[in-house]
């Protein structure tokens, strides 16, 4: 049945977890360790040596991608059907069980399957067909709701929240629960829960799933949720053996519903289990290990392990110190096309970020250089959908005929203008030669919409009159703030605590920062910066992007770069606030964070560079930027620093060594900084690192500066 099955190409760490007499295994496999491979060879170890069937083994994984990876190199080794093997993701495995048992679970043979955009219309539907209007009730978020109550088994008339708004998003719950079940859809957390509670409730079908999977594999087992925990359980019973393979220091997906802590429950809960560590790297250099194993070291509640590799040391890891985003940026593509002009393909150099809103800086360089890229599991900076939107409000300020402007934000945010509103503008602008926002008003004038419609039209042109007059007053970041905080699109964002909303609430405050960044551009002849700059987001939004297969250079935020790797990776943005995040500071989340660095960092093969700016423009203004904590834990003889250097990287005995101003005898002292020119230090504060001065510049006026990180020259 296997035609070439061998043990030969295991190291002994590997083989042993491979060739595990134990009922149940978990598998601790560090950063490129060969997980996959074990996984892989375990199923043909159960096959070959141990005379199970194919078809008695339940593989599960998190992505597609990874189950059509798994299913490729089974089909080199077995002689079988691979596809009627269960392999799969949590979602497709169970989609085959309801499949088969579909009577059982009360659902319609030809049951349908919704997407997140099919739920939040459904949604939208539910509230206006009952009537329940309330801003602080978004579709978007009730959908949140509702998956992370099913994430966690949860059914709407088990639901104990007792607050206003989880009251109000329960009774759609409710009403989304009967829609479906009259309807035949399933979500994609109905259809984990749907087949859990099958299992639960159905002793003939689960004594069957039971004795039908001899041996339950899991691969990225940190990565497992509450339901997906209890569907394991319920499936291995307990004649199924478990061999769980993950790696605790590399769980970056708690913000949805990631349970790290599923690692250590998974050992009380399974009799008989045995550990094992796969600590040898076959992806990264020596120097590039030693940073992640010291870094990830000052995480407590962790499993343990340091990984190492029969590689060379390889080159130090650089650190870049810039004054600010624009010279980081500089920095990164002059860099990487000395890279490129050295034959590295463009596809093996790759940018990492914290923060998706990082990415325009980048993107625009990039664009200037000629240089193609491609945004890995997202879109360009222009194309996001908030940004968009602020863009379409400010094109139909300065031409009220932009139709397409128009039909994108009348009703965005929500503001009660549905598709019939819509459709007797439509009508009026056909019959009549004029555009939707000339159609609006006659509507208004003639009543021709229903009361509540006319309200919410009237509203909406005196936003759009509003943002006319801004646009004739104040610098460009200035109007685009005031946009922003009038058309409340920031205020839909900000009542939600997802990732997701919190990348968009960056990505808009990036907005303002390009906008700060564009008010010295050169304008042709009559021209006007709004339209310099309306054409500018056009033009960087239809260029630069590579294809999938195209040799571009890879730009992605962090969680997104999970299980790839590079030659050349840049690691931007290492600063206090960013990188770690301000909310896992403020909410105490700082080992989740320094795993997601430990990520980025076991990303890069050979050549690994970090960066970060001493002065970051955010929310619209510059704020003077700690080095991140990360940076610290370092150890300094795998570092080389180039740029700026900021004295602050290393620490011994815990005392940060700052030896370049003893004394602090400044003040009085006349100074030069890059940024502000010449002034003179008038004050001093703190010590150490936290050291402040207070500089009165000759032309800027005063402002504090942190010293270790401020390049001030004495004159």
């Amino acid at each position: 049945m296997i035609t070439n099955y061998t043990l030969d190409n295991l190291n002994e760490a590997q083989r042993d977890a491979v060739c595990s007499l134990s009922l149940n295994s978990l598998v601790i496999a560090g950063a490129g360790s060969g997980k996959t491979r074990v996984l892989i060879q375990r199923i043909l170890w159960l096959i070959e040596d141990n005379n199970f069937s194919p078809f008695s083994i339940l593989a599960v994984t998190f992505t597609n991608k990874a189950a059509k990876e798994i299913k490729s190199r089974l089909s080199e080794s077995l002689d079988t059907n691979i596809e009627s093997m269960w392999v799969g993701t949590f979602h497709g495995i169970c989609y085959r069980i309801l499949r088969t048992n579909f009577k059982e679970v009360d659902l319609p043979k030809n049951f349908q399957i919704i997407d997140s955009d099919d739920q939040v219309r459904i949604i939208k539907r539910i509230m206006k067909d009952n009537e329940i209007e309330n801003s602080q009730i978004i579709p978007k978020q009730v959908a949140w709701y509702i998956n992370n109550k099913k994430d966690q088994s949860i059914r709407s008339d088990k639901v104990s929240d007792d607050d206003f708004l989880s009251i109000q998003y329960n009774k759609i719950y409710k009403i989304y629960e009967e829609y479906c079940n009259s309807s035949g859809l399933v979500d994609f957390g109905e259809i984990i829960l749907r087949t859990l509670e099958l299992l639960q409730k159905n002793d003939e079908k689960r004594k069957y799933y039971n004795n039908l999977f001899r041996s339950i594999l899991i691969d990225e087992f940190q990565d497992t949720n509450t339901i997906q925990y209890q569907l394991i359980k319920v499936l291995a019973g307990n004649s199924s053996s478990i061999f769980a393979v993950g790696d605790d220091d590399q769980s970056i997906y708690g913000w949805r519903g990631a349970k790290v802590e599923n690692i250590k429950k998974l050992q009380k809960d399974f009799k008989d289990i045995e550990v094992f560590r796969l600590e040898q790297n076959y992806r990264s250099t020596g120097n590039i290990l030693e940073a992640a194993n010291n870094i990830i070291l000052n995480n407590d509640s962790r499993m343990g392990k340091n990984l190492w590799t029969e590689d060379k040391s390889g080159d130090l890891v650089k650190i870049f110190s810039a004054s600010d985003e624009t010279e980081e940026a500089n920095f990164v593509i002059d860099t990487l096309q000395n890279f490129v002009s050295e034959d590295y393909s463009k596809n093996e150099i790759a940018i990492l970020y914290r923060s998706n809103a990082q990415s325009r800086i980048f993107e625009e360089k990039l664009i200037a250089n000629g240089i193609p890229y491609r945004i890995y599991g997202g879109f360009r900076f222009f194309e996001r959908a908030e940004i968009k939107d602020v863009i379409a409000y400010m094109r139909l300020a300065v031409t009220n005929s932009d139709n397409n402007s128009f039909e994108r934000i009348v009703n965005n945010p929500p503001r009660g203008i549905g598709e019939k509103t819509k459709n007797i503008l439509r009508s009026i602008a056909k019959e009549k030669n004029k555009s939707l926002y000339e159609s609006a008003k006659e509507a208004i004038e003639n009543s021709l919409v229903p009361n509540k419609a006319m309200h919410s039209l009237i509203e909406f042109l005196n936003i759009i009159e509003t943002i006319s007059s801004i646009l004739q007053k104040d610098e460009l970041p200035h109007q685009i703030s005031e946009i922003i905080k009038i058309t409340g699109i920031k205020s839909v964002y900000e009542k939600s605590k997802s990732e997701q909303s919190r990348s968009k609430l960056e990505n808009l405050d990036e907005l303002v920062s390009a906008a700060h960044e564009f008010v010295h551009v050169d304008l042709e002849e009559n021209e006007t910066i709004i339209d310099a700059f309306l054409t500018h987001t056009s033009l960087e939004s239809g260029e630069g992007q590579g294809n999938e297969w195209d040799d571009c250079i890879q730009l992605m935020t962090l969680h997104s770069s999970k299980g790839l790797e590079f030659p050349i990776v840049f690691l931007v943005g290492l600063e206090e606030n960013l990188f770690p995040s301000r909310m896992s500071i403020e909410e105490d989340n700082l080992e989740e964070e320094r795993r997601l660095c430990y990520v980025g960092i076991t990303r890069a093969r050979k050549k690994l560079y970090i960066s970060h700016a001493q002065i970051r423009r955010q929310y619209g203004t510059d704020n003077y930027c700690m080095p991140s904590r990360f940076l610290n834990e370092i150890p300094e003889n795998v570092v080389e620093e180039i740029g700026h250097k900021s004295k602050m990287f290393f620490k011994k005995n815990g005392i940060f060594q700052e030896n370049d101003h003893k004394g602090l005898s400044l003040t009085g002292k006349r100074v030069i900084h890059k940024k502000f020119g010449e002034g003179i230090v008038t004050a001093i504060e703190g010590s150490d690192a936290n050291t402040r001065v207070q500089v009165s510049f000759d032309d800027v006026g005063t402002k504090w500066l942190i010293l270790a990180i401020s390049n001030l020259e004495i004159l």
